[in-house]
């Protein structure tokens, strides 16, 4: 399904809905055959374009969706929630050269979890912006959005890429978390004390 009706910007219902209302007004005062076949036109695409959307999730949505049960996850210390939305090895690039392939059970072992705890680390996510979305392929899609972590050392921000990948079981998870300096962007990269282990 094309990403322009599963996931349909809100200038796509402006957009129709002026036409629309265009078309109803032309068939209005004018009141002929053509201009009733262009409202009804309208009506329809717009009908089909919400169904649609309502309907089917895109791979942006499906990867915010994800993103935030990630960060709640976290944010309550359930390791095992977290991991569910994971591939077996994530590629996880901080402040190094090269990236990190961490295996799922690296994580769930890993000194992050007890530095939230003894921290007392509340964690939250915003701004995933439609135009930070990169598909790379048909079976990746990338995000990017911010995340505060706050607590007893007082508080830290990340600006983050995340890509999920399509997994042989159909399931979209997390394959790749790159963490940078929320200012800078991408131009300065910045690690996540304790992760990866």
């Amino acid at each position: 399904m094309p990403t322009l009706l599963t996931d349909p910007s809100p200038w796509v219902y402006v957009c129709l809905a002026a036409c629309g209302l265009f078309a109803a007004a032309t068939w209005l005062q004018r009141r002929s055959r053509p201009t009733l076949l262009a409202a009804a036109a309208c009506g329809l695409l717009l009908l089909l374009v919400a169904v649609c959307d309502w309907t089917f999730q895109s791979p942006r949505e499906i990867a915010v969706e994800h993103t935030r049960a990630i960060v709640q996850a976290v944010d309550r210390r359930q390791p095992e929630e977290c991991l569910r939305y994971l591939a077996e090895i994530v590629e996880y690039q901080g402040d190094r050269l090269q990236p990190v392939a961490v295996r799922r059970e690296q994580l769930r072992q890993a000194a992050f979890w007890t530095l939230l705890q003894q921290y007392d680390v509340r964690v939250a996510a915003w701004d995933f912006a439609r135009d930070d979305v990169a598909y790379p392929n048909r079976d990746s899609v990338e995000i990017g959005f911010l995340v505060k972590a706050e607590g007893n050392f007082g508080q830290a921000v990340y600006y983050v890429r995340a890509r999920y990948t399509r997994q042989l079981d159909g399931q979209w998870r997390l394959s790749h978390l790159a963490t940078f300096d929320p200012l800078k962007r991408q131009n300065e990269r910045r690690s996540v004390p304790g992760f990866p282990p």
